[in-house]
């Protein structure tokens, strides 16, 4: 009687993240494990564009799935995370664009998906975490009246830090290292002392996993 093939090696889990700039995946790389430290987190190298994409949506997407299956060869995808940036504050418009990107994800791919969808820009979730600014050089205390406010509604969060007179000055290459920053010392998210929803809804996203 013939035996029983042996099953092959168990597959890793992989998170892809993709996104428009390489300091915005990066910053995602560390929110993202936090959540999900025991599978590999890849970041694309290619720019992916699809907020403003409106009727080009689907052929942008179809370009992310083959990236994505190309970044996840020999592993199994367990989930993706893609940042957009709205570039405006406008909460009809930001509801209409995260559903549809949302609902497109869903169709094209099996596994979980994430949109970070940031109203504005990546340094609005940042500012929700004053400490960790504080942790990467000591001197950049961020202004009293932006915590605990909400910061989904601030226009160009990256201009309102680099008015702060702080020395070194704030560049957009600090990010990734202000969000390592966020994390405790058993690897989870501090608790946010600001307010953002795009933040709170792709966390909730990424929890559901």
């Amino acid at each position: 009687m013939k035996g029983k093939g042996k099953a092959g090696p168990k597959k890793d889990s992989v998170i892809v993240v993709a996104g428009e700039g390489d300091f915005d995946r990066k910053v995602l790389w560390h929110l993202v494990r936090a959540f999900r430290p025991d599978a590999k987190i890849v970041n694309l190298r290619d720019k992916t564009c699809l907020g403003p994409a409106d009727k080009e949506l689907t052929p942008r997407i179809d370009k992310l799935r083959r990236l994505v299956q190309a970044a996840s060869l020999r592993s199994e995808l367990a989930g993706l995370v893609v940042h957009v940036d709205l570039d405006l504050v406008n909460e009809e418009k930001y509801v209409e664009v995260r559903k549809r990107i949302s609902d497109e994800l869903q169709n094209a791919f099996s596994c979980p998906s994430a949109v970070a969808l940031a109203a504005f820009e990546t340094e609005a979730w940042l500012m929700q975490f004053p400490s960790a600014f504080t942790k990467v050089n000591s001197g950049w205390v961020l202004k009293a009246r932006y915590k605990s406010c909400d910061l989904a509604k601030i226009h160009d969060p990256k201009k309102v830090l680099r008015e702060h007179p702080w020395k070194p000055p704030y560049q957009v290459s600090d990010a990734p290292r202000i969000m390592e920053k966020a994390l405790g010392v058993d690897g989870k998210v501090i608790r946010p002392e600001g307010k953002n929803r795009s933040y709170d809804e792709f966390v909730a996203e990424l929890a559901a996993w």
